[in-house]
């Protein structure tokens, strides 16, 4: 009996595909042959082959695949893995799916970073993670808030970065450190080492190419945060074909706090597509413009499942149709999208 499950166990081992954490630079890392993970590879690869422009049964089938996956793992461990030594947290990488694809995601993005020449009239963007953005025009790059175990690994790359409001899942303090620690901007309304960036009033700011406007909201229309939020506008200039871009952070989606950064504006971020987050679309005061709507903030895996926490898929998708933009997008992390002649592809 015991040689016949040994059997077994061999026999499974050696018909199973191995799968290497994504790979563009063709270094080797530690094969993985956890079956779970191997079916987490193959769901992220087959993902990566479909378009956030287009939402049909292949891609939703994934979707719900990326949340079955998600919801296995209990928010509790992610921050365990958060904390971990890299030795250890590579083994969770190895055996976790979803933090498979976490780390998939980010290996992906930087990869593409530091290897993508963006062409004149053009823009590039990720979504990194939760509502964390990469933007890469001509003349520069910069990050919207950036949270992710390895995100420090950006912050060579990075010119400047955004961050809506000091909750830990929208930054990370060691890339702010690196940044700070080299002279780079960082516009918020609490990181105290970019004391020329750092306002708590709506304001404006220049970075070589780029304009940024910031105003100030309320924390989800709680009444106990009334400033806790900083929407923030980063127009990156004509060498970027004017791409520009706003995010609304978790704030209240309120027009009067939007004020500053109103007016048309190529793509929104705003977070899973509540009723209330419709309420800045439009042409009076405080209201935008836009040709986009970025859906975010999916599976953020600090926080509990949905109804606890978590924005879940299942109901981002339901909110999908109700949000009040011709062009709403659902990318996922990893994810790229290319603004040129006007429109994103």
């Amino acid at each position: 009996m015991r040689i016949g499950y040994l059997l077994i166990l061999l026999f499974t081992f050696m018909s199973c595909k191995t799968y290497n954490l994504y790979d563009v630079n063709n270094k080797t890392r530690q094969n993985i042959t956890d079956i779970s993970v191997i079916e987490a590879a193959k769901t992220i690869k087959n993902f990566r082959e479909t378009s956030p422009f287009s939402l049909d049964k292949e891609r939703l089938a994934l979707w719900y695949k990326l949340e079955s996956i998600s919801d296995r793992l209990d928010n509790s461990t992610f921050k365990e893995y958060l904390d971990a030594p890299e030795e250890k947290a590579v083994s969770m990488e190895r055996t976790i799916p979803i933090l498979y694809i976490y780390r998939e995601a980010f290996d992906k993005v930087l990869y593409e970073v530091q290897n993508t020449k963006v062409k004149k009239g053009s823009a590039v963007i990720w979504l990194l993670y939760n509502m964390g953005f990469v933007v890469k025009t001509p003349s520069g790059c910069f990050g919207i808030d950036i949270n992710h175990r390895l995100a420090n690994d950006l912050a060579p790359y990075l010119d400047f970065m955004c961050i809506t409001h000091a909750d830990g899942d929208h930054y990370d303090p060691k890339l702010l450190k690196s940044m700070s620690d080299n002279g780079k901007p960082i516009i918020s309304n609490f990181y105290k080492e970019s004391s020329e960036y750092m306002s708590k009033v709506a304001s404006s700011y220049r970075v070589n190419n780029f304009t940024i406007r910031t105003d100030v909201a309320d924390h989800l229309r709680n009444p106990k945060f009334p400033t806790y939020v900083k929407p923030i506008r980063i127009d990156c200039g004509e060498d970027s074909g004017n791409f520009s871009i706003l995010t609304g952070g978790d704030s209240g989606f309120n027009p009067m706090h939007f004020k500053n950064v109103q007016g048309p504006v190529s793509a929104t971020i705003i977070r899973w597509g509540a009723e209330v987050e419709n309420s800045i679309f439009g042409t009076g005061e405080g209201q935008v413009q836009t040709n986009y709507a970025i859906l975010s903030h999916l599976i953020e895996l600090r926080h509990e499942l949905y109804p606890n926490g978590q924005a879940s898929i299942s109901k981002t998708l339901e909110h999908l149709p109700n949000v009040k933009c011709e062009n709403t997008i659902l990318p996922f992390w990893g994810e790229k999208l290319i603004w040129s002649n006007g429109v994103l592809h």
